[in-house]
């Protein structure tokens, strides 16, 4: 029987001594070889065509690291994932975003509350919502203001569907600098604009304090009786919004079971919906749903999520390269590499088993990324040419929304050119400055075109990725303990400096730091 322990098991020590067969295989030798890589290592699905042949992978590779995921219980914590069960351990709560959308039981309940009832009502709400709003002439702008996953998810779709937006023009204010709030405001007028205040505990300092300035702002021009009709919440704190001064209906519910990164999928979709319609949102979802299920029955050789999961084990440690580029070839979606970031370094970047020892290996890789062909113009040139090796995803769609069509044309051939050269890279003996070594892991993912469906699709490959390389770390990829201590170390801080007081417990340079900032503008 196989140890439990990850660097105890077969396939890890298989994998070890697999790594240092392929060190000095090219995958231009591998391409050259094999007149039928391509069709070995592609998948597709309606919509989508995942191309992984330009990794440093054979088939004795994908077997091992299948066996890997077999042998991790990958096939039955996805299962339990969907049927509700505590898989987060730290919080002691299920994890079921994918119930927006359609995808677990239809019986599961969470105590008391029956999920699909909850679901129901919540998208009965976002229509009701979204429509008024979008038939309401005098409403000219929706600001939505929170943080994290209350902010990043639809800003990167509302961006991604500008193309399909047909209702007011939705901004959004996630940080505590008062610069882009200030910014924003200066544009709008109080009557014409409504605030969407987007905090699942409704404490979040950063959007409390600029709920608070937004507030004082309508009521400089609005009397406190018009006030209602401009300020909507969505939140698990719905008691903490009415003290806010938001009506009871004007309050879209979130649920514990709803984590922050994954929360675009319900309410705090609201915005997408009031931008593009409630159809659209509608698609998005089903995009994801769709995945869902390919996730769910596809067997692991076939299953897109799991093999970007495998891939990225395999050279995280393996290989042991530190970081992955996400390189959507559209401006639409250039917020996609930010979204990433989180998702995958907010869930995965742990130091601690989910039984609580050390972890003796990386988990998680540095995410960033850029539109092409800006990246291209960037930091392309490290990617190509230095020694730290940075495997990459490409994303391109097949038609695009505008009528450059010779625009369009060259993109995505700039896109392929891109995964070509970092696979073959050059060599020059006259002149070695110009030499691209090659051999550079890259996946190409390649949708039918930018829609609410195909970004669902996007948005819930990467989700799966990340779960099944949690499962394979042995970590808890919903809690983000990390993200609170900054949370609390600030709240301290904070208040030493509204108080003008002494803080307790605090080093030399943070004291230090705190008493120049006090001389500097807080006497003043």
């Amino acid at each position: 029987m196989s140890s439990n322990i990850l660097t105890e098991m077969p396939e890890w020590a298989h994998l070890q001594n697999h790594k240092d067969d392929m060190e000095n295989v090219h995958m231009r030798d591998l391409f050259a070889t094999d007149p039928q890589r391509f069709e070995k290592f592609h998948i597709t699905l309606p919509g989508l065509l995942f191309d992984y042949s330009k990794h440093k992978v054979t088939e004795a590779t994908m077997e091992t690291l299948l066996s890997l995921a077999k042998e991790r219980d990958v096939e039955s914590q996805r299962d339990a994932l969907f049927a509700g069960e505590t898989l987060n351990a730290s919080e002691n709560r299920p994890a079921l975003h994918m119930t927006l959308r359609g995808s677990c039981a239809k019986d599961l309940k969470i105590g008391e509350e029956d999920v699909s009832d909850f679901v129901q009502g919540t998208f009965n709400t976002i229509e009701e919502i979204s429509d008024n709003i979008r038939k309401n002439p005098t409403i000219k702008a929706v600001v939505n203001i929170g943080i994290g996953g209350s902010d990043l998810g639809p800003r990167m779709a509302y961006k991604a569907l500008k193309p399909l937006t047909d209702g007011p023009s939705v901004f959004f204010i996630s940080n505590m600098d008062g610069s882009a709030l200030a910014q924003r405001l200066d544009t709008l007028q109080p009557e014409n604009t409504i605030f969407i205040i987007s905090s699942k505990s409704f404490t979040t300092e950063e959007t409390l304090a600029n709920a608070n300035a937004a507030k004082t702002w309508l009521l400089k021009s609005l009397n406190p009786s018009d006030l209602k009709a401009h300020l909507f919440a969505v939140t698990e704190n719905t008691q903490g919004a009415e003290d806010f001064g938001i009506a009871a209906d004007h309050i879209l519910p979130m649920r514990s079971w709803i984590g922050g990164r994954t929360s675009i999928w319900g309410a705090v979709g609201l915005p997408i919906a009031i931008a593009c319609g409630h159809k659209i949102f509608k698609n998005f979802l089903d995009g994801a749903h769709a995945v869902d299920q390919h996730f769910l029955n596809m067997p692991f050789e076939k299953n897109v999520p799991v093999i970007m999961a495998l891939l990225g084990i395999w050279y995280r440690n393996f290989w042991s390269y530190p970081a992955q580029s996400i390189l959507p070839y559209s401006h639409n979606l250039r917020e996609f590499p930010i979204y990433v970031q989180q998702l995958d370094m907010e869930s995965n970047g742990k130091s601690v088993t989910l039984d609580g020892k050390a972890i003796e290996y990386p988990t998680g890789p540095i995410i960033f990324g850029e539109a092409g062909t800006n990246a291209q113009h960037t930091f392309m040139q490290l990617v190509h040419q230095s020694p730290e090796i940075i495997p990459a995803d490409f994303i391109g769609f097949a038609t695009p929304h505008h009528h450059y069509t010779s625009h369009h044309h060259k993109l995505l051939g700039n896109m392929l050119a891109q995964s070509k050269a970092m696979m073959e890279g050059c060599e020059d003996q006259s002149e070695p400055h110009r030499n691209c070594p090659g051999n550079r892991p890259s996946s190409t993912l390649i949708f039918d075109r930018l829609d609410g469906y195909h970004l669902g699709m996007l948005l819930a490959l990467y989700e799966h990725k990340v779960f099944v390389q949690g499962i394979i770390w042995g970590i808890n990829s919903f809690d983000q303990w990390g993200v609170e201590l900054g949370k609390t170390n600030a709240k301290k801080i904070n208040e030493a400096i509204e108080n003008n007081k002494e803080t307790d417990n605090i080093d030399s340079s943070t004291a230090g730091l705190l008493n120049h900032l006090k001389e500097k503008f807080i006497k003043s």
